[in-house]
């Protein structure tokens, strides 16, 4: 088996900012475990903004490594695309998280969402980019992912489906006016060339990669019910998001039409649905029983999603 210490990162310059980056998710996850927030109120700011920063520098940092030409379709590891596209997407969160830090959106709300629309258009642009001069529009990255032998034709839709919605709400927690929200998706965007790497080293197989994945995507929508359960989040838009994701967004995308305009549609009902039917939801929810009612629904479909999910990568 391959090492992982190995003289393609000479200087330990990757290495060593994965641990300070593993270090940060942990604290975070502590401080949402302890305060309902990974970024509480009474940490310096700069503080806040330069361990995000740091995020960005890792995703960066993996360009110093060489990487083989040509991907592998046997088994789940990194190359050049994905490595591109992992850079770009975690820059998105990272980018959105230091703004909701400083507190750098604008306030007049058609300035606000263009420049929200920007950023997710122009990650999409990005991509799509970085799949014509690296990729194979064909065989795509979640489409062409390779699984374990035993796990069904059936079985292997239904988790790319999951995690097609589980990617198409990081886009959405990117924009949330909330830094915790948006800085979670992180998790996911980072472990995956890891455990490719840890693939590609022998260090674990297909199903380890497949688990840990599946569990980092779905780790942020686990902290939002502790988020609601705490009330440190508003219940209304995290509901109107996920059914704009589920049933606008993606929808549109499996019926064949580009992401520019799924999500163009997509911001269009957000607007809508932030500006005329969050606020009065919001306001309805607050009684403990409808808040206890939403709740308990909302957590028995993640709960639900989360044993579809995993259910075939676990057996």
């Amino acid at each position: 088996m391959a090492h992982l210490i190995t003289k393609h990162d000479p200087f330990h310059i990757h290495k060593i900012l994965g641990v300070f980056v593993l270090l940060s998710f942990l604290y975070r996850l502590f401080n949402v475990g302890r305060y309902g927030i990974a970024f509480p109120k009474t940490e310096n700011k700069w503080f806040s903004v330069c361990s995000v920063a740091l995020h960005g520098v890792l995703s960066l940092s993996s360009l110093l490594l060489p990487l083989p030409k040509k991907r592998n379709f046997s088994s789940p590891m990194i190359w050049p695309e994905f490595r591109l596209h992992s850079i770009v997407f975690a820059m998105r969160h990272v980018i959105c998280t230091i703004i909701n830090l400083l507190q750098l959106w604008p306030t007049n709300f058609w300035a606000n969402l263009v420049a929200k629309a920007s950023i997710v258009l122009s990650t999409i642009s990005l991509a799509r980019l970085i799949t014509e001069n690296y990729g194979d529009k064909v065989k795509r990255t979640t489409n062409s992912m390779p699984y374990p032998r035993n796990v069904t034709k059936a079985e292997e839709k239904l988790v790319k489906n999951l995690y097609a919605q589980a990617q198409f709400h990081a886009v959405i927690q990117a924009i949330f006016e909330d830094p915790t929200a948006s800085f979670m998706p992180i998790l996911a965007i980072q472990a995956a060339p890891l455990l490719m790497t840890l693939v590609r080293k022998g260090k674990i197989g297909s199903y380890w990669y497949h688990r840990i994945y599946a569990i980092s995507l779905w780790l942020p929508f686990a902290i939002y019910w502790w988020r609601f359960y705490l009330r440190t989040i508003d219940m209304g838009e995290i509901y109107w998001s996920a059914n704009v994701a589920r049933l606008v967004v993606l929808k549109l995308r499996f019926s064949g039409y580009n992401q520019e305009f799924a999500w163009a549609v997509g911001f269009f009902f957000l607007a809508l649905g932030f500006e005329y039917l969050c606020p009065p939801f919001n306001h309805m929810v607050n009684n403990n029983i409808y808040y206890y009612c939403f709740f308990l629904t909302g957590y028995t479909i993640l709960v639900s999603n989360i044993y579809f999910h995993l259910k075939s990568l676990l057996t």
